[in-house]
Protein backbone atom coordinates (compact mmCIF):
# COMPACT_ATOMS: atom_id res chain seq x y z
CA UNK A 1 0.00 0.00 0.00
CA UNK A 2 0.81 3.58 -0.49
CA UNK A 3 2.18 5.36 2.29
CA UNK A 4 2.19 9.85 2.39
CA UNK A 5 1.45 11.95 5.27
CA UNK A 6 -2.10 12.84 6.67
CA UNK A 7 -2.36 16.30 5.79
CA UNK A 8 -5.83 18.41 5.47
CA UNK A 9 -6.80 17.37 1.84
CA UNK A 10 -5.80 13.48 2.74
CA UNK A 11 -8.22 13.70 5.82
CA UNK A 12 -10.95 14.62 3.20
CA UNK A 13 -10.68 11.94 1.29
CA UNK A 14 -13.12 9.01 0.93
CA UNK A 15 -11.10 6.29 -0.69
CA UNK A 16 -7.83 6.33 2.54
CA UNK A 17 -7.68 4.47 5.34
CA UNK A 18 -5.61 6.10 8.03
CA UNK A 19 -2.27 4.29 10.13
CA UNK A 20 -1.09 5.22 13.35
CA UNK A 21 2.56 6.17 12.95
CA UNK A 22 3.12 4.71 17.04
CA UNK A 23 1.18 1.42 17.11
CA UNK A 24 0.45 0.88 13.21
CA UNK A 25 -3.36 0.54 13.90
CA UNK A 26 -5.46 1.12 10.78
CA UNK A 27 -8.91 2.84 11.03
CA UNK A 28 -11.39 4.42 7.64
CA UNK A 29 -13.30 7.70 9.62
CA UNK A 30 -11.01 10.86 10.34
CA UNK A 31 -9.88 11.35 13.64
CA UNK A 32 -7.58 13.81 15.33
CA UNK A 33 -5.22 10.54 17.03
CA UNK A 34 -5.48 7.13 17.09
CA UNK A 35 -8.13 5.65 19.00
CA UNK A 36 -6.08 2.66 20.36
CA UNK A 37 -2.95 4.51 21.37
CA UNK A 38 -3.55 8.35 21.15
CA UNK A 39 -0.72 9.13 18.86
CA UNK A 40 -1.62 11.80 16.69
CA UNK A 41 1.19 11.27 13.91
CA UNK A 42 -0.70 9.18 11.17
CA UNK A 43 -0.19 8.12 7.70
CA UNK A 44 -2.30 7.27 4.89
CA UNK A 45 -3.41 4.38 2.66
CA UNK A 46 -5.20 3.88 -0.21
CA UNK A 47 -7.56 1.02 0.21
CA UNK A 48 -7.55 -0.47 -2.60
CA UNK A 49 -9.98 -3.20 -3.78
CA UNK A 50 -12.22 -5.03 -1.36
CA UNK A 51 -14.60 -7.47 -0.57
CA UNK A 52 -18.67 -6.54 -0.52
CA UNK A 53 -20.11 -7.99 2.54
CA UNK A 54 -23.58 -6.50 2.61
CA UNK A 55 -25.67 -3.97 1.08
CA UNK A 56 -28.98 -2.35 1.14
CA UNK A 57 -30.92 -0.27 -0.70
CA UNK A 58 -32.43 3.52 1.07
CA UNK A 59 -35.95 4.37 -0.70
CA UNK A 60 -36.30 7.36 1.83
CA UNK A 61 -33.48 9.98 2.01
CA UNK A 62 -33.70 13.66 2.44
CA UNK A 63 -34.58 15.63 -0.95
CA UNK A 64 -31.35 16.39 -2.09
CA UNK A 65 -30.00 13.07 -2.04
CA UNK A 66 -30.36 10.36 -4.47
CA UNK A 67 -33.55 7.79 -4.33
CA UNK A 68 -32.43 4.78 -4.37
CA UNK A 69 -29.46 5.37 -2.89
CA UNK A 70 -27.67 1.90 -2.49
CA UNK A 71 -25.23 1.44 0.90
CA UNK A 72 -22.26 -1.09 0.75
CA UNK A 73 -20.53 -2.73 4.28
CA UNK A 74 -17.15 -3.66 2.61
CA UNK A 75 -13.95 -4.92 4.30
CA UNK A 76 -10.33 -3.40 2.78
CA UNK A 77 -7.86 -5.75 5.07
CA UNK A 78 -8.59 -5.03 8.40
CA UNK A 79 -10.10 -1.84 7.73
CA UNK A 80 -14.40 -2.23 7.05
CA UNK A 81 -16.75 0.88 5.71
CA UNK A 82 -19.93 1.94 4.61
CA UNK A 83 -19.96 3.89 1.83
CA UNK A 84 -22.28 4.37 -1.55
CA UNK A 85 -22.35 1.79 -4.02
CA UNK A 86 -22.21 3.11 -7.49
CA UNK A 87 -25.09 0.97 -9.96
CA UNK A 88 -27.40 -1.83 -9.09
CA UNK A 89 -25.17 -5.01 -10.53
CA UNK A 90 -23.24 -5.12 -7.11
CA UNK A 91 -23.62 -8.47 -4.81
CA UNK A 92 -22.77 -9.37 -1.79
CA UNK A 93 -19.07 -11.22 -2.00
CA UNK A 94 -18.28 -9.00 -5.28
CA UNK A 95 -15.07 -7.08 -5.22
CA UNK A 96 -14.84 -3.58 -5.22
CA UNK A 97 -12.83 -0.11 -5.09
CA UNK A 98 -14.00 3.38 -4.97
CA UNK A 99 -13.73 5.22 -8.59
CA UNK A 100 -15.41 7.82 -9.93
CA UNK A 101 -16.28 11.57 -8.68
CA UNK A 102 -19.87 11.90 -7.09
CA UNK A 103 -21.82 14.07 -4.71
CA UNK A 104 -23.88 13.26 -2.31
CA UNK A 105 -26.16 15.96 -2.51
CA UNK A 106 -27.71 18.01 -5.28
CA UNK A 107 -25.23 20.85 -5.75
CA UNK A 108 -22.81 19.85 -3.70
CA UNK A 109 -19.41 21.35 -4.81
CA UNK A 110 -16.91 18.49 -3.39
CA UNK A 111 -17.21 15.42 -4.97
CA UNK A 112 -16.31 11.77 -3.20
CA UNK A 113 -15.58 7.94 -5.10
CA UNK A 114 -18.09 5.72 -4.98
CA UNK A 115 -17.74 1.86 -4.65
CA UNK A 116 -18.00 0.13 -7.78
CA UNK A 117 -17.04 -3.51 -9.09
CA UNK A 118 -14.04 -4.69 -9.73
CA UNK A 119 -13.64 -6.50 -13.13
CA UNK A 120 -12.96 -10.23 -13.22
CA UNK A 121 -10.03 -9.97 -15.12
CA UNK A 122 -8.31 -8.17 -12.82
Amino acid sequence: MTTDGANANDRMRTDLAFRCEQCGHRWYYTRGRCPDCGEEEVTTDELGVGELLASTRVDVTPEDVRSPNRLGLVAFDDVQVIAQLDGEGVSVGDRVTFSGEHTLREGDEQTHPRLTPVATAE
